[in-house]
C-alpha cells in the first residue's frame, strides 16, 4: 500500500481505535491488513501498543512528562513519513 494515499490516511488515522479493542469487527479486519502490509503504520502501532501496556502496567492513565517529551520527540520525526 503506498504511503500518504486517502485509503491509507484513513486507516492510519484508526489504528489506536483498533489497539484499544474499539474497532467493528470490519474495521478490524482491514487495520490488520492494512498493518501487515505497511511497515510505517506497524512501527506506529508497535510504539503506541507499548506505551499503553506501559501505562497498565505503572497503574496511570496520563503518561509521564518525561513519556510525553519523548513521544512529541519521536511524533516530530513521524511527520516527515507522512
Amino acid at each position: 500500500m503506498l504511503v500518504n494515499t486517502p485509503e491509507h490516511r484513513a486507516l492510519r488515522k484508526r489504528v489506536e481505535s483498533y489497539l484499544d479493542g474499539e474497532a467493528d469487527p470490519g474495521l478490524a479486519v482491514a487495520v490488520r491488513r492494512h498493518l501487515a502490509a505497511c511497515w510505517a503504520c506497524s512501527v506506529d502501532a508497535e510504539w503506541l501498543a507499548l506505551i499503553k501496556s506501559a501505562l497498565v502496567r505503572t497503574g496511570t492513565s496520563r503518561p509521564s512528562e518525561l513519556l510525553l517529551a519523548r513521544t512529541k520527540r519521536y511524533g516530530s520525526t513521524l511527520q516527515g513519513r507522512q
